[in-house]
């Protein structure tokens, strides 16, 4: 799973699947435009994935895209996503979905693709400068990642960890800054304390994931959006500076 904008190194992963024979599913959800040693996110996978949800670099308003390189499993993407129709119209040989794009959606995703490099530059730009302004606060929160010998962060958000010497949490920090007129969000929770795992027996809340658990608590991100501007920017880093300094 590619996570906020920057690639998982695939180079380990890719080996693993071929000395034990796996098949890998690569979540390409937050990785349009983005490439892994020049290669593009979304083409390691047997099946990948990406998400077209409106916060996303690419949107078509909603729903999402499948992409694979097997005949066999493009046909049966297709009958799944087409409610499972045989070439018998309206026979059934099992239970499928109704998720087909609509005309106007994919015109729309056709559109934003022409413009998805623009869209990223505009977020590295944008990454750039909250970077340079949170400079001084590098005793306070762990900045993300600009780029490493394999990708350069393309920045689907901006995210943001609290160090131990802080001694609040995430959700307050967004407390403070929703006080402030200024919206965020927090990380993922961990897998394991999602309630639908506890139902279906895979986890009981009671494993310890230190490293999963930290992060989730004391993570959030900040608007970073297309065509987010200076302006919008900077009331940003002002608000956060004042949290910061309130701690």
């Amino acid at each position: 799973v590619h996570t906020y904008g920057f690639p998982v190194d695939m180079d380990p992963v890719m080996e693993l699947a071929k000395k034990h024979n796996l098949k890998v599913i690569e979540d390409a959800a937050e990785m349009h435009g983005q490439t892994y040693k020049g290669r593009p996110c979304g083409s390691f996978g047997d099946i990948s994935t990406f998400s077209f949800y409106p916060n996303k670099h690419i949107t078509t308003g909603e729903g999402g895209m499948v992409v694979v390189d097997d005949d066999k499993l493009n046909e049966r993407c297709l009958l799944l996503r087409n409610l499972a129709f045989t070439p018998r119209r309206f026979v059934h040989e099992e239970l499928g979905w109704n998720m087909r794009i609509s005309n106007m959606q994919a015109a729309l995703g056709v559109a934003q693709l022409e413009r998805v490099d623009q869209f990223i530059a505009n977020k590295r730009e944008a990454g750039a400068y909250y970077t340079k302004e949170f400079q001084d606060l590098q005793d306070k929160l762990q900045l993300p990642v600009e780029k490493t010998d394999f990708a350069d962060n393309i920045y689907w958000v901006y995210p943001l960890v609290l160090k131990d010497n802080v001694k609040v949490d995430a959700k307050e920090i967004m407390s403070r800054l929703g006080k402030k007129k200024i919206g965020s969000r927090p990380f993922f929770y961990s897998m394991h304390m999602q309630p639908v795992y506890h139902k279906m027996g895979l986890f009981t809340g009671k494993e310890s994931f230190p490293v999963s658990e930290k992060i989730s608590e004391r993570g959030f991100y900040i608007p970073i959006g297309t065509a987010i501007t200076k302006e919008q920017q900077a009331r940003v880093v002002k608000a956060l500076k004042e949290v910061m300094a309130e701690l």
